[in-house]
């Protein structure tokens, strides 16, 4: 199966995967979508940087990609990076409706 069939798969499900790159860098994050010669993957940070953990959307070429690892340990933990992320924007969004229109 190609790579591209596979991150397919991958988006259906909204999958967590590992994009390897040639230089040995890595991106883990869920599979959102997949282009004609891109995939978008959404990333909450690294394991190795974890005072950097944030939020980001990246597009990267399919042509970049040497190869992904779809099941991982580690996937567990970005899990729960992303629904501390999403958590805490839950709870800014509900302190700032619960302001008064005047108060904005």
């Amino acid at each position: 199966m190609n790579l591209k069939l596979r991150l397919e798969r991958l988006t259906d499900g909204r999958s967590w995967a590992r994009l390897h790159f040639p230089d040995g860098t890595t991106l883990t994050g869920r599979v959102l979508r997949i282009g004609a010669d891109y995939v978008e993957i959404e990333s909450y940070g690294e394991a190795d940087k974890p005072q950097k953990r944030e939020y980001s959307k990246h597009l990267v070429p399919l042509s970049l990609i040497k190869f992904i690892t779809i099941e991982s340990s580690s996937f567990a933990e970005a899990e729960r990076r992303r629904l501390d992320y999403t958590s805490q924007m839950e709870v800014s969004n509900e302190t700032a409706d619960s302001m008064p229109e005047l108060e904005r």
